[in-house]
């Protein structure tokens, strides 16, 4: 089901993906008539990876009801163990070999890991993640303590927002990237105030949205992307290779789901 060259005729897919990347598909696949069914999760279901994979399950379900479907794409990374386990019943299942969305917006996983062990401190902002106001900053800070005070009361919304501050400790770069969209320039600014105000570096690294727009039309190949056929299921791969397909029942159960860390350990 891989392809060849992206002047062959499209596959015809099922697309499943997270709102972080809504707008930059949106700009990806405009006119894609290819795409016959396109479902959306909101940003964050990575907090829970066995929720979110029960989700992921009936998406990928709903998608292969569609007898023109012809294979499904996933616009997620690994996300927490998330991925793993998930079958096809169908038609072949494709995902990128990404720990997370920051390797779909940086354009391979080898640049995302060249630039974590520069500065393994290193909390990343996309527009997505900007604009639902989830990072670190001053929005953040403020919509969290009228959520405690509603919840615990004033001194306890306080004791719960230094242990927030206290999880970013590990942190003190703040990394920007993008596709250069319209209104981009904006998130830019937004997320080196955030990084300014938490007293990190700032720095920017331009997006590459060649591996995300071979996710979306192909080429499929196996260097970049798994391929998950029926009978085969999603386990991860401790390489970097990040995730394998193996056999439904050929191997022992999935490793427990974790929780997934905020781009360099930290929760969103």
């Amino acid at each position: 089901m891989s392809q060849t060259a992206r002047s062959s005729p499209p596959v015809r897919i099922g697309l499943i993906a997270c709102r972080v990347l809504e707008a930059e598909v949106a700009a990806l696949t405009r006119e894609a008539a290819h795409i016959l069914h396109r479902e959306w999760f909101e940003m964050g279901l990575h907090d829970q990876p066995t929720g979110l994979r029960a989700r992921l399950a009936a998406a990928i379900a709903r998608a292969e009801a569609n007898p023109a479907v012809e294979a499904v794409v996933l616009v997620y990374g690994l996300c927490g163990m998330a991925l793993v386990d998930l079958a096809p019943r169908r038609c072949p299942l494709v995902v990128a070999r990404a720990h997370d969305c920051i390797t779909l917006f940086l354009g391979s996983r080898e640049r995302y890991a060249d630039a974590m062990r520069d500065e393994p401190g290193t909390y990343w902002y996309t527009p997505g993640w900007n604009r639902e106001k989830r990072v670190p900053g001053p929005d953040r800070e403020m919509k969290l303590r009228e959520e405690y005070i509603a919840k615990f009361g004033a001194e306890e919304a306080e004791a719960l927002l230094e242990m927030e501050r206290a999880s970013y400790l590990q942190h003190g770069t703040g990394a920007y990237t993008d596709l250069r969209l319209t209104g981009d320039d904006a998130q830019l600014r937004y997320a080196q105030s955030c990084t300014e105000s938490l007293g990190w570096r700032f720095k920017h690294e331009p997006g590459d949205s060649r591996l995300l727009s071979d996710l979306l039309h192909g080429p499929w190949d196996e260097e970049r992307f798994l391929v998950i056929r029926p009978g085969e299921r999603i386990a991860h791969s401790a390489d970097a290779r990040i995730v394998k397909a193996v056999p439904v029942g050929g191997m022992p159960p999935a490793s427990p789901a974790i929780t997934q860390p905020d781009r360099a350990g930290t929760k969103r």
